[in-house]
């Protein structure tokens, strides 16, 4: 058997749903680009082309927009439950604990077909948007109800900040939140696809997607690139240059796809970091960034992934390090969803195999 550590460039299922494009510097969304896509369409768009497979149209959009608000309020019992839990807690762990716990009043739970699982996507993406959105207010007692008249994103920004956010802070919140809703395999993903393959319910591959998405070389990477946001330029590259000579990893930059360049996704975010630090009145933090990228790509030959640039932009938004991940959870959680109703509908179950390197023929000895 050959062996590629880390399944690197290892095909492990045939999806439709997209795929990383390193030719034309594309990602494609059921044959979209995402890019394109975030620019262009609110998140709503988005997700409902995930889950059901195409953009909607205006009657589709409104009806896929008011299901998400009737569905987001998490049952009293899940928040009790939220609540109850100790104050230090990561917001990942409280966030893995509260989806686990909606399963329990789902009443399709372990109803698998194409359509049941679609009506529970909907569900999940309603209510995990709703509990991220709440985080900090569930932990004081409290929590903010979704509004018919903002869009999910909205209602998510608004829910955090406790105000209704300015069309410019929204538009910069909505592209990137769009941006973390797919991306091919990675690893939180085949982890749902991997749960969906037994034929568990999808709120136990939503579950345990959130449990990889927490890991710092994934998520969480947008969580700790923005230790570089607290300097000024010529700080950020001294803290740079120290890891570097310590042969510690910088947080947002370099991925296993991108070798030759940066991430379409920070570009874009690039874009939008200017944009808010123009309208803000303070380039600081885009200075930095663009001084760190310039730094990594000429002694490293590492390139920005998304999180790098996401993480000045919600540092600006006035957003708390400690949501970073769980935001990502709240877009993403749409990406998971169709893979695992692309998943069990015509399913076979992951079953790879290792390459043992224990001993063999060992002897049962001095027993007795």
């Amino acid at each position: 058997m050959s062996y590629s550590p880390g399944l690197e460039n290892v095909p492990a299922t045939e999806s439709s749903i997209s795929t990383i494009d390193l030719e034309a510097g594309k990602i494609w969304i059921r044959g979209y680009s995402l890019e394109e896509l975030a620019m262009e369409c609110t998140y709503e768009e988005v997700a409902h082309l995930l889950i059901y497979g195409h953009l909607p149209d205006t009657r589709e959009l409104n009806e896929f927009r008011r299901k998400l608000v009737d569905e987001s309020l998490a049952p009293k019992e899940v928040l009790d439950i939220l609540g109850m839990l100790p104050k230090d807690m990561h917001p990942m762990d409280l966030l893995k604990t509260g989806i686990a716990a909606l399963s329990g009043f789902d009443p399709e739970l372990e109803n698998s077909d194409i359509e049941a699982n679609r009506r529970k996507s909907v569900r999940i993406l309603a209510k995990t948007g709703f509990l991220v959105g709440n985080l900090g207010n569930i932990r004081e007692g409290g929590f903010r109800l979704f509004r018919s008249d903002l869009g999910h994103a909205a209602n998510l920004l608004y829910a955090i900040i406790g105000r209704r956010a300015e069309s410019w802070e929204l538009k910069a919140f909505e592209t990137a939140f769009i941006l973390y809703v797919e991306h091919e395999l990675a690893a939180s993903t085949f982890a749902a696809r991997v749960i969906a393959s037994t034929m568990a319910d999808i709120y136990g591959a939503v579950v345990g997607a959130v449990a990889a998405l927490k890991g710092p070389l994934h998520g969480g990477a947008n969580e700790k690139a923005l230790e570089i946001f607290q300097y000024d330029v010529e700080g950020a590259e001294k803290f740079v240059r120290e890891r570097l000579a310590r042969k510690e990893r910088v947080m947002g930059f370099g991925h296993r796809v991108y070798r030759r360049g940066i991430d379409p996704r920070a570009e874009v975010m690039k874009n939008v970091l200017a944009e808010l630090c123009n309208r803000i009145g303070d380039d600081r933090l885009y200075r930095v960034a663009v001084r760190v990228e310039e730094l990594m790509a000429n002694e490293k030959n590492l390139y920005p992934n998304l999180d790098f640039y996401v993480a000045p932009v919600y540092k600006l938004l006035g957003i708390s390090p400690g949501l970073f991940t769980p935001i990502f959870v709240a877009s993403r959680v749409a990406g998971w969803c169709a893979h695992v109703i692309e998943q069990q509908a015509a399913n076979r179950i992951f079953r790879p195999r290792a390459i043992y390197t224990g001993p063999r023929g060992q002897k049962i000895s001095g027993r007795g």
